[in-house]
Formats: structure tokens, C-alpha cells, sequence
């Protein structure tokens, strides 16, 4: 009953942040279109659309951060993997980095938060347009919450696997193998 919980909780939150970030990657695209279009050719500056389009691009490298940690596409120096001889001192050490990893987002989470909450309580408004500021603050600590859920998981499968004496399979590539005849995820 509660894996049931757990694998829809998961599915809707993967489905949401593909949601997000196809439609951020499109609004962006179009934004930027727009404005060199208005821009050059008609030779009509568009108030606003940076703007829009950072703010945006915020929400989609943040929800992106979350689902890339949830993939296992981080940035990684894998150098030491060259250096450790055997599978079991690999797990160790990744599990190592997995921990540290997870308190530096923690650590992060927290910073936003605060962020969000002084935003919140003192509403500063973008240069431009005017719009509270805390719309952008939300995607931060929203795609930090999902990079902290994500990185948990992983610190807690990486000692369940050392534990068991298996080699480590993330969470993405456990859910490929799941869903392997689903075209689009």
C-alpha cells in the first residue's frame, strides 16, 4: 500500500516537472522569438520580455536541477573511479559523495527558504514589470525541495544496495527498465 503511495507520488511529480519544463522550454523559445522579431524587423522594442524570460528560465533550470538529480545527470568527477580498485570501495565513496551532495542541497533548500519567506514578507518587485519577486523564489526552493526528495532517495538506495552487496542502480534506470515499451515519459 504505501510502495503504491510512494510510485504515484513519484509519477506525478516526474510528470509534473517534464510538464514544467516543456512548457517553460517553449514559452522561452517563443518569448526570445518574439522579441527579436519585434525587435529587428520591425524595429519595435518589447517591454518586459527579458524579464519574463529570465524569470522563466529560472523555473526551468531549477525543476530541471531536480529532475536531472532524479536521472543521475548531475556534473560528477569521476576521476576517482580511476583511483579505487574494487566495486565495493566505488559504492562507498559514491555513497560518500551522495551524503555530502544531499547536505550542500539541504543546506541550499534552507538558504531559499529563508529566501522565499523574506520575499514573501517584504515583496520586492522586478525592475520592469513590476511583478513580485517571490514567483521566482517558489521555482528555487520548489526544484531544490525536488533535488533534496531525489537525493535522499539515492543516499538511501546506495547503502541498501551496499548493504544487499549489489551494484547500484538509480532510481531513472530502475524506472526504464519498468516502463520499457512507454515512447514518452
Amino acid at each position: 500500500m504505501a510502495q503504491n503511495a510512494f510510485t504515484s507520488i513519484h509519477r506525478g511529480l516526474l510528470l509534473i516537472q517534464r510538464y514544467v519544463m516543456g512548457v517553460t522550454t517553449v514559452l522561452i523559445s517563443v518569448l526570445i522569438f518574439v522579441q527579436v522579431f519585434i525587435r529587428y524587423f520591425l524595429d519595435i522594442p518589447l517591454y518586459g520580455v527579458e524579464e519574463i524570460a529570465a524569470y522563466l528560465a529560472v523555473w526551468l533550470y531549477f525543476i530541471g536541477a531536480g529532475y536531472g538529480i532524479y536521472r543521475g545527470n548531475h556534473i560528477s568527477a569521476s576521476v576517482m573511479d580511476l583511483v579505487l580498485l574494487t566495486s565495493k570501495s566505488k559504492d562507498l565513496f559514491h555513497a560518500f559523495v551522495s551524503i555530502i551532495t544531499l547536505a550542500l542541497i539541504c543546506w541550499m533548500f534552507s538558504l531559499c527558504l529563508d529566501y522565499l519567506q523574506w520575499s514573501i514578507k517584504r515583496t520586492p518587485k522586478s525592475p520592469e514589470l513590476r511583478l513580485p519577486l517571490y514567483y521566482v523564489h517558489v521555482g528555487m526552493v520548489i526544484g531544490l525541495g525536488l533535488m533534496a526528495f531525489y537525493s535522499l532517495f539515492e543516499v538511501i538506495r546506495r547503502f541498501i544496495f551496499i548493504v544487499k552487496g549489489e551494484g547500484y542502480v538509480s532510481i531513472a534506470v530502475a524506472d526504464d527498465k519498468k516502463n520499457k515499451a512507454v515512447w514518452f515519459r
